[in-house]
């Protein structure tokens, strides 16, 4: 027996010491043993599952029964998924992907919002310090709680439309990287025919290029985050988003181009401002990635 586990879980649920130290030592022991029978190839740190272990029986009047009704199995997997560990986030993936998707399917969105909601839930779990994974605390099963984040998600998507969201978001972030006269006159005079060009550009954009521009000016996640997202090293994460960055850019400078009816000395001018003006911002939020 040892009682440095029930050490750990008083630390976070001290009502727990109702109990006798030797029982709920025995219950933590079967704890783990239930989290590691379900997820062999998975590997846990024992202080952490019992911290998780006790954020799911605080206040409990019985700390032993509540351990035992809590989704150990559930709550060992999402415990490994916090680790960032590939393995966890593949078994977190056949385990409830098909909940979340369904969950959204069932609120009649459209496909490629449920692409972009499904990523957007992906970030909010698995992305931060700590994953928004490591707060589950087994008192639901881990599908039920993932169809509510999914389901708070989609509502707050609802509430305010994400093209307009994300668009506006994008604007004011690549519409402004100084000040100077330059710029001042370019803002005043052309921030319309941008914004048209930027918004038809961004729309020409495919599923994964918006997120991967959402979750880096947006989010404001690092290169090494969104790779941890999508399962590829940060290398390849950066240069997902540089092909975004250069496809926005590119499409835009055309669609801005297409609007203005000028003297081609003016016109060069102007494309060249407008050139500089993208890469100015997307370089200086790129490069803290």
């Amino acid at each position: 027996m040892s009682l440095v586990r029930v050490g750990w879980l008083l630390r976070v649920a001290p009502e727990a010491a109702s109990a006798a130290p030797a029982v709920l030592d025995v219950a933590l022991a079967g704890a783990l043993e239930r989290g590691r029978v379900a997820w062999p190839q998975l590997v846990v740190d024992d202080e952490a599952f019992v911290l998780a272990i006790a954020r799911g029986i605080r206040e409990a009047p019985e700390p032993v029964l509540a351990i035992s009704e809590l989704a150990l199995e559930d709550l060992y997997l999402a415990q490994a998924c916090a680790t960032g560990a590939q393995l966890a986030l593949e078994a977190f993936a056949t385990t409830c992907a098909p909940t979340l998707a369904g969950s959204l399917r069932q609120m009649g969105l459209a496909g490629h919002v449920i692409d972009e909601l499904t990523q957007e839930v992906h970030a909010k779990l698995f992305v931060g310090t700590p994953p928004r994974i490591a707060t589950y605390t087994g008192r639901a099963a881990l599908r039920s709680w993932v169809r509510t984040v999914a389901t708070r998600a989609a509502v707050d998507r609802l509430r305010k439309p994400d093209t307009v969201a994300l668009e506006d978001e994008l604007v004011d972030r690549l519409s402004d990287p100084g000040r100077g006269p330059d710029l001042e006159y370019f803002r005043a005079t052309y921030r319309l025919e941008f914004k048209q060009a930027f918004e038809e550009a961004l729309a020409t954009l495919d599923v994964r290029e918006r997120n991967l521009l959402r979750h880096h000016f947006v989010d404001e996640l690092t290169t090494e985050q969104i790779g941890t997202l999508y399962g590829v090293h940060k290398t390849t994460a950066f240069r997902w988003l540089e092909a975004a960055r250069t496809a926005l850019s590119k499409r835009t400078r055309t669609g801005f181009q297409q609007r203005l009816k000028l003297l081609p000395t003016e016109l060069d001018s102007i494309l060249a401002m407008l050139q500089s003006q993208i890469d100015l911002s997307l370089s200086r939020v790129l490069a803290a990635g």
